[in-house]
């Protein structure tokens, strides 16, 4: 199945990514093999090192796959000198684009300054013979990136739900109630240690 989001962090290019291959042995680039979130344990389901300087880990509870997940955590990495806000501000351009063919596209943007943070929560979906088949909320936690080697960049931690099918209406209106929760979770979370490996 077509994955709905895009690479979230790089500004330079916007790709459509893709699952090709499953059977490989996941790496861990990043030093963390799992994450406790609202005492679930996700654990590294899949991870990619497509360029030099961007890396990129999902996480699944226990029985999830990746192309029919309702609850997933992401953590992502680029390393170099690269703008934070001009990274959202690519982001929010990607989904305004979207507007024009996804009614159900929607987001939220908040500025931590003290931290120098970002959290953008938004909504999405896709549909299949004029039904929506996927609805997919997002609340992406940008951050800037000092691994423990003194690797500088950008680091994104992200938490993502979704809905299928007959199940779409009934997950849009929890959303509602559950939303505020998670935002405060994902903005409060403490992000694990990072430390970045090729």
């Amino acid at each position: 199945m077509k994955r709905l989001l895009c690479f979230a962090i790089s500004s330079v290019i916007i790709l459509s990514s893709f699952k090709l291959n499953h059977s490989f042995a996941v790496k861990d680039y990043l030093s963390v093999p799992s994450v406790i979130l609202n005492k679930s344990t996700y654990s590294l389901s899949w991870s990619s090192h497509p360029t030099e300087t961007y890396y990129k880990h999902e996480y699944l509870t226990a029985g999830q796959k990746s192309d029919t997940y309702t609850n997933m955590v992401m953590i992502e990495a680029v390393v170099g000198e690269i703008s934070l806000a001009d990274v959202v501000k690519g982001k929010m351009a990607e989904l305004d684009q979207r507007k024009a063919t996804d009614p159900v596209t929607n987001y939220q943007i908040v500025q931590n300054k003290a931290k120098g943070e970002y959290l953008l929560d938004f909504v999405l979906s896709q549909s299949a013979a004029g039904k929506t088949s996927i609805a997919e909320w997002n609340a992406y936690r940008y951050v800037p990136l000092t691994d423990k080697n003194g690797k500088k960049g950008i680091l994104l931690f992200s938490y993502s739900k979704r809905g299928y099918g007959d199940g779409v209406t009934d997950f849009l209106k929890t959303l509602k109630t559950a939303r505020v929760a998670d935002i405060n979770t994902i903005a409060n979370y403490t992000i694990p240690a990072i430390t970045i490996k090729n």
